[in-house]
């Protein structure tokens, strides 16, 4: 008997072991080299980058970056009409977003009603929202025109508030309010979710 031949033999037979050793410790087929952990769970889309929002009073007038805004043009803007005290009734607000792709500056115009001329919200038209290039407003990134409906900050995010009817509202009045998250898309604002 040659030394070559016995040699084979326990080579193959360690093999043979150590396969079957595999196969017993994998059970069913299942490769020794993957781990299963439980069920899987179904994959979900990741959520936004986390964003917060910071707003201030604006000592930019607002009704004078509605009017330079080409896309209103003098006919929307001549229909703001000043209130009894002799103002016009805009609020301009300059907001901070912050998130993990950076800082954006941003001025929100919202155009109000006249007090006396609203019930059961805060009656406004709409809200026109401009990014700062400098202090100056330059590209508009979001707007809703409507009635009741603004853009604003809460709890350090940054939301559209639109009217939501009940049973029995008139049309000019809703008694409720519905807010949905704003987030910046990197060149506009969306609405996150409806």
């Amino acid at each position: 008997m040659s030394l070559r031949k016995p040699s084979a033999v326990a080579g193959a037979l360690l093999c043979a072991l150590a396969l079957a050793g595999s196969a017993a410790v994998a059970g069913c087929g299942i490769d020794p080299r993957v781990r299963v952990e439980g069920r899987a769970s179904h994959e979900r889309a990741s959520p936004a980058p986390a964003q917060t929002a910071a707003g201030t009073p604006s000592d930019l007038d607002g009704l004078q970056v509605l009017r330079e805004d080409p896309r209103l043009g003098t006919k929307s803007t001549s229909a703001i009409r000043r209130c009894e005290h002799g103002k016009f009734p805009v609020y301009s607000e300059e907001i901070s977003l912050s998130g993990d792709w950076g800082h954006v500056r941003l001025v929100a115009v919202t155009v109000y009603t006249c007090p006396g001329r609203s019930c059961g919200y805060e009656g406004t038209r709409g809200t026109y929202v401009y990014r700062l290039a400098g202090d100056q407003p330059g590209e508009r990134v979001y707007a809703h025109e409507g009635a009741g409906s603004r853009v604003e900050v809460r709890d350090a995010a940054l939301v559209l508030v639109r009217p939501e009817y009940r049973p029995g509202d008139a049309a000019s009045c809703p008694t409720a309010t519905r807010t949905t998250p704003l987030r910046w898309s990197g060149r506009t604002l969306v609405l996150d979710g409806a």
